[in-house]
């Protein structure tokens, strides 16, 4: 029985041939995890045909300090030359591999199997934290007076509840709220006698 012709290939579209050709795909995984050449030779040379573990037996292996499995990168300050058999110990043995990992941290910091690709996410996350922890000051600098007025009024501390409804108020409707409260207190003030210097509504001033 004859197997079916494949149906031939429809030919691409001479517009669309060079549509992707400026674009710089990302390396995947595991071309991020490989050592380059160049990196390999810096390691050998500095590691003087020893395994760096101090064993004395010659190196013959590019160990990864933080494992490939655990997204280190191959990068030259996680590579370590080693002897094949200190290579698979470490590997069977998570407290020495731990230890190696301790030791390339003091030398050379935290996030030392980072790529750059790695430190641009990085950065760029934490740009994300400061942006919110900005946010966050502020929205506590326009809260603090009102949740103090509200708790003074309450004669208690606001409860969670209370305090995310507070939070989710507009700006407008936060300042209504902080001078009706206001009002209130001083009229409780002045209906028992009391005339405070000053209330609460230098704080929301338009």
């Amino acid at each position: 029985m004859a197997l079916p012709r494949k149906k031939p290939k429809k030919p691409i579209a001479p517009w669309r041939q060079n549509i992707l050709a400026h674009h710089q795909g990302r390396p995947s995984r595991a071309d991020r995890a490989d050592f380059p050449l160049k990196v390999v030779k810096e390691l050998i040379e500095e590691a003087g045909g020893r395994c760096h573990c101090g064993c004395g037996l010659p190196d013959t292996e590019t160990h990864h300090v933080m494992p490939r499995t655990r997204d280190g990168r191959g990068v030259k300050t996680n590579g370590m030359r080693v002897n094949g058999v200190c290579n698979q110990r470490f590997h069977d043995n998570e407290g020495e591999l731990q230890h190696w990992i301790k030791v390339y941290t003091e030398r050379h910091g935290p996030c030392f199997w980072y790529d750059e690709q790695d430190w641009e996410e990085h950065r760029r996350k934490e740009a994300i934290k400061a942006e919110e922890e900005v946010a966050k000051r502020l929205q506590d600098e326009r809260l603090d007076p009102v949740i103090t007025l509200l708790s003074t009024s309450a004669g208690r501390p606001l409860r969670a509840k209370e305090k995310r409804l507070i939070e989710s108020l507009p700006e407008k409707q936060l300042y209504v709220l902080a001078g009706l409260m206001t009002d209130v207190v001083n009229g409780l003030n002045q209906a028992a006698g009391y005339h405070p210097n000053h209330g609460y509504g230098h704080y929301f001033e338009d």
